[in-house]
């Protein structure tokens, strides 16, 4: 089981980061069918070995990629009047390329997605720069088959953490709330700022594409988006288009979000700090990481009190202890695991990794809150059972079997644990599977178990 941890890099701190490029234009190059097509297929085709993708989903599990194997399955990609192409890669990195289009009374519109995964991919020394090159040719090469009206690229974290209001859908027409890594202006865009003054924005890069558009980069890569220079970079360009916003405001706005990528010590309480580490996990930078780790930092779970010295434990009441300690064992726990196999793989394992991988799922997804009565009157036998089973195979203890399972126990040493009664008290309520963890429980049983023997 993982303890603490007080130090981590950027990438782990951000797991879940990924750069997003978003490409967008005004025309549908299937109204030409799929010759129209192979003009974009031509482009993705020609990526890097290390980003092209070679899979293909259609309504329907993933294919091998072919052009071939594409144009059997065209009709399959239509929805209505849209078109929709996703095209994946099977090795490391991820990559997903998505094309879509569509032909109605409101005209013709498509966009080109990638998303790629994990970002610190564009951070790997000696390679960032030639990465963030074929990035920047990939527009390019798109700018010359589609006339582009709008599009960026980013991290996708960091676009989440935006004030841009259009950031749901970029494809309307936007006036400019933020600059990002890769930019590029379509005629219309162009237009309404004025061609010198967008020429003239402070770029590391700036040039025209095909059909009147514009791309421009903040910075050389993107691997630095959230450093000191590279927010010097997007405000001063962004104030340079919007001259009415303020430089200093505009600078705070993006300091004050680049803190959410700055990896805070993880000060657990070491009984359940995976747990904690899970939920910050889960919701990432983007979900508020950082304030999530401030809280669990302070957070300290209510002494374990589902514990009697073992000389006060009552003695078995049952007609049968053999039985009833294969029913604990046997039915119960087994009753556990195929509740959630599925949802918890790890409790089918056998190993320590599954108690606060357990504890995490019953909390997260709320079952404290939201057992019937007859629920949680079958869940609680199967979860005590559960960590009974730990505690015995585990830690070498031995059941003392009662006909109400909140009395029955298991001896360690000079303790007797009361694992029917943690399980009660971990399904009363919605924070309840925290607060009375089997983590905590089995934790300290293992402490004082080593204590005792020495």
């Amino acid at each position: 089981m993982v303890s603490t941890s007080t130090s981590m890099s950027p990438d782990e701190w951000n797991k879940s980061g990924r750069f997003l490029l978003e490409l967008f234009s005004s025309t549908n190059p299937m109204d030409r069918g799929f010759e129209g097509l192979e003009k974009v297929l031509e482009v993705i085709e020609s990526l890097d070995p290390e980003l092209r993708p070679d899979k293909m989903r259609i309504l329907g599990p993933r294919l091998n990629y072919s052009r071939q194997a594409l144009r059997k399955r065209l009709h399959k990609a239509y929805i209505v009047d849209t078109f929709s192409l996703m095209l994946v890669r099977s090795q490391p990195p991820e990559v997903m390329v998505e094309f879509v289009s569509r032909t109605n009374d409101a005209g013709g519109y498509s966009s080109i997605e990638m998303y790629l995964q994990p970002f610190s991919f564009l951070r790997e020394p000696g390679q960032a720069e030639r990465r963030a090159g074929h990035l920047v040719s990939f527009v390019r090469a798109m700018a010359s088959c589609l006339p582009l009206t709008f599009g960026l690229g980013h991290s996708f974290t960091d676009l989440c953490l935006g004030t841009d209001p259009t950031v749901k859908d970029l494809s309307t027409p936007r006036p400019i709330y933020e600059t990002f890594w890769l930019n590029v202006y379509g005629p219309a865009m162009v237009q309404a700022i004025g061609r010198q003054r967008l020429l003239s924005t402070p770029a590391v890069l700036i040039e025209e594409l095909p059909g009147g558009a514009v791309l421009w980069l903040t910075r050389p890569t993107p691997a630095d988006f959230d450093s000191e220079e590279a927010r010097l970079a997007q405000a001063r360009a962004l104030v340079h288009l919007r001259p009415e916003l303020s430089l200093d405001s505009t600078l705070a706005t993006l300091r004050q979000r680049s803190l959410e990528f700055s990896p805070l010590p993880m000060e657990f309480d070491p009984d359940v700090a995976d747990i904690l580490r899970m939920e910050a996990d889960f919701h990432g930078v983007a979900g508020g990481k950082r304030s999530l780790v401030e809280r669990f930092n302070r957070y300290h779970p209510p002494p374990v009190s589902e514990w009697l010295p073992a000389s006060q434990a009552p003695a078995p009441d049952v007609d049968n202890v053999k039985a009833a300690i294969d029913t604990y064992e046997g039915l119960y726990a087994e009753q556990l695991i195929a509740l959630f196999h599925s949802d918890v793989p790890q409790v089918t394992e056998g190993t320590l990794e599954a108690l606060p991988h357990l504890d995490w799922h019953l909390w997260h997804a709320g079952w404290g809150r939201r057992l019937s009565h007859e629920q949680r009157e079958t869940l609680v036998p199967a979860l005590g059972a559960f960590l009974g089973r730990y505690l015995v195979e585990v830690l070498g203890g031995r059941w003392l079997p009662r006909k109400m399972l909140e009395e029955a126990a298991v001896v360690i040493g000079d303790k007797a644990w009361l694992p029917f009664l943690r399980a009660r008290h971990a399904l009363q309520n919605q924070e309840a599977p925290l607060d009375f963890s089997c983590s905590q429980l089995f934790r300290l049983a293992q402490r004082l178990a080593r204590a005792h023997s020495h």
